[in-house]
């Protein structure tokens, strides 16, 4: 993309953004100056103010009312919206599934019809089905929907180190791509992830223990790929009493067990897992991950 045609673009959200503000004054200070002339022909006594601080007023309050419509009310108005809510709703309850894959790939499909004005959605569905992927171990298929994030497009929203989610979501991209390539035993491109990763780890690090532990997540995959298990075990040590993360630590302790030749240690982990499960979508990783072969090879053959 040349410099012309990103000017064009600015441009032409700056003429959009000017033209909603126009709208949104003209209508408050219509109304304003409509009761304004309402209370003056009641004879009340009570008037809306100047023509001057009714501009000022109408102003203000059309930058404040075109905030509220574009972070709250637009987006819940959204068709695509509320079909993506509704899928990630059903994944934090129930985890993931293969109707619910399905469904995933099919939303992605639709909006990569129109991806100038889907690029966010794409790159989240793309996101989401990258990590159900990487649990079922199809490392293919994961990585060409990762391949589908438009990265670009992540950072310069990402810019933004007050906008949590722009960061959230380059954490997850890295996370993901770190694990892909971990799976993979792919040294090289791990530490490449975690070294592009680490400015945006730095800015979300201490929000709260679920950030923090996904965070070391990227750090504990490139223990494994480097074969520092004890280390990877210690790294996993310090979230023993945070209970809404016990079962993906526990489950990665059992993968560290497993790599460690540590088999019946392995075993005991597998079988915590499985119990603090909360879905089907759970244990079956569990299953799947106390059947791997440790061999990326011989795991992508199966």
């Amino acid at each position: 993309m040349n410099d012309h045609t990103n000017k064009n673009r600015a441009s032409a959200v700056i003429i959009y953004l000017l033209k909603r503000w126009s709208l949104v004054f003209l209508l408050i200070f219509t109304l304003i100056t409509g009761v304004d002339a309402a209370s003056a022909l009641l004879g009340s006594g009570s008037t809306g103010g100047s023509v001057l601080f009714r501009l000022v007023f109408a102003a203000v309050a059309s930058v404040i009312v075109n905030i509220v419509i574009s972070l709250f009310i637009a987006p819940r108005m959204n068709k695509k919206y509320r079909i993506f809510r509704g899928l990630v709703m059903r994944i934090a309850e129930d985890g993931y599934s293969e109707t619910l894959i399905d469904e995933m790939e099919k939303e992605l499909t639709s909006c990569l019809a129109d991806k100038e004005h889907n690029r966010l959605y794409i790159s989240q569905y793309a996101m989401f089905l990258g990590e159900a992927y990487i649990s079922l171990h199809r490392y293919d298929e994961a990585e060409e929907k990762l391949n589908m994030a438009d990265m670009e497009y992540m950072e310069r929203a990402a810019e933004n180190k007050a906008d949590l989610n722009a960061q959230q979501n380059m954490i997850m991209l890295h996370v993901l791509l770190i694990q892909l390539c971990s799976a993979r035993k792919d040294v090289g491109q791990t530490e490449k992830w975690l070294s592009s990763g680490e400015k945006y780890f730095s800015r979300m690090r201490g929000k709260n223990d679920w950030v923090n532990y996904f965070i070391d997540t990227a750090y504990f995959e490139s223990l494994l790929v480097h074969g520092q298990y004890e280390n990877a075990m210690k790294l996993l040590e310090k979230y023993d009493n945070v209970k809404p993360i016990s079962f993906g630590i526990t489950l990665d302790k059992a993968r560290c067990s497993k790599l460690m030749g540590n088999t019946d240690k392995a075993a005991e982990f597998f079988d915590t897992a499985y119990k603090l499960a909360a879905n089907n979508w759970r244990r079956k990783t569990v299953e799947l991950e106390r059947d791997s072969h440790t061999d990326i090879n011989e795991s992508e053959k199966s």
